[in-house]
């Protein structure tokens, strides 16, 4: 079980890929602020992949949580000291205070979540831990980094650092 932030369940349902969290993690939490941001909101401007989004959770593995009152708390004073939107802090207190692992691809709130002690990851990690599982191939995992290029920015190192972690457990 994980809990994920908004952009990576964007970006991997725009990649028709959003099943491989179910089939890495089981349960995907979200909060209310991560699912008006991407189901909600995907739904009003008719996003490309937000059908995959409703699926998941009619299926039951994206699953909304409530927070509790120290996760409102937490959430407060996140989003109070730091740049984070309301949905980062959000998912960083779930899972923060759940024990869980975050997916997550924001540079500032990776780095809020070290300083909390959240274990995390991005999209990149996520697609990554797919090859390794066998979840998808060589050269599925290269066209997919490829197609997440034209959705998201990312540094060209990170890509390179994945494909060489990727060709290396594939000998």
């Amino acid at each position: 079980m994980i809990v994920a932030d908004a952009s990576p369940l964007i970006v991997l349902s725009k990649l028709q890929r959003l099943n491989l969290l179910n089939r890495l993690y089981g349960k995907v939490l979200i909060g209310p602020v991560v699912k008006v941001e991407t189901i909600d909101s995907g739904k009003a401007v008719r996003a490309r992949g937000v059908e995959q989004l409703e699926a998941a959770q009619e299926e039951g593995w994206l699953q909304t949580v409530l927070l509790t009152p120290e996760e409102r708390g937490l959430m407060q004073r996140l989003t109070k000291r730091s740049h984070l939107d309301r949905g980062e802090a959000e998912s960083i207190a779930l899972a923060s205070l759940r024990g869980l692992r975050l997916i997550v691809d924001d540079k500032e709130a990776r780095s809020v979540a070290e300083v909390a002690g959240v274990e995390h990851w991005g999209t990149v990690g996520a697609l990554l831990e797919a090859h390794l599982r066998r979840h998808l191939d060589l050269g599925e995992l290269e066209a997919t980094l490829r197609d997440l290029t034209q959705i998201l920015w990312l540094s060209p190192a990170v890509v390179a650092e994945a494909m060489r972690l990727a060709r290396e457990a594939s000998r």
